[in-house]
């Protein structure tokens, strides 16, 4: 799918656009992490002499695993960002900058594909699990079961470098 928006001959003003994101997105940037994907991105762009800003809101859900469980987990997506829009020519010292895309003068177009994947991507949780009740309960019951905590395993099975550390300084 092209995710492109031709900026050459726009006229001043706020230009609409609207982009469904689907699992072909994750696939082609090697993702692993997005199981599935049914998102729909807003794009405005907004043109002033010599400027340009995008708004992007996204909405929809993605498919990731559960970090408990290990089963599939429906996540709901639903964010804003903003993105500056600056020109620069090919060859000229570019800084880079989460604030701002760099477009060359000769080109007709904007290729939002990498800042919408980044965006999805900084916006799934660090932590993905289930609500409480909603985990596998074999996996629950398997985890339940390997905590030394609980009497699951026990103390002496589990190997621990301190131990052996503890060992060496009695020998002296």
């Amino acid at each position: 799918m092209e995710y492109k928006v031709h900026i050459s001959g726009l006229a001043d003003g706020k230009y609409e656009y609207e982009f469904p994101i689907g699992m072909e997105l994750f696939e082609e940037f090697g993702n692993t992490l997005v199981e599935g994907a049914d998102l729909k991105a807003v794009v405005v762009l907004e043109k002033g002499s010599g400027w340009m800003n995008l708004k992007c809101e996204m909405n929809g859900t993605i498919i990731t695993l559960c970090d408990r469980c290990l089963e599939e987990l429906l996540l709901p997506m639903n964010f804003n960002s903003t993105i500056a829009v600056k020109h620069a020519k090919l060859g000229e010292q570019q800084e880079v900058s989460d604030e701002f895309m760099i477009v060359d003068h000769s080109e007709g177009e904007l290729d939002l594909k990498q800042f919408l994947y980044d965006n999805v991507c900084i916006n799934i949780p660090l932590k993905k699990v289930h609500r409480d009740g909603e985990c596998n309960p074999q996996m629950l019951n398997k985890l339940e079961s390997l905590n030394p905590i609980d009497g699951g395993v026990e103390d002496k099975d589990i190997y621990s470098p301190f131990e052996r550390l503890k060992e060496l300084m009695n020998k002296r």
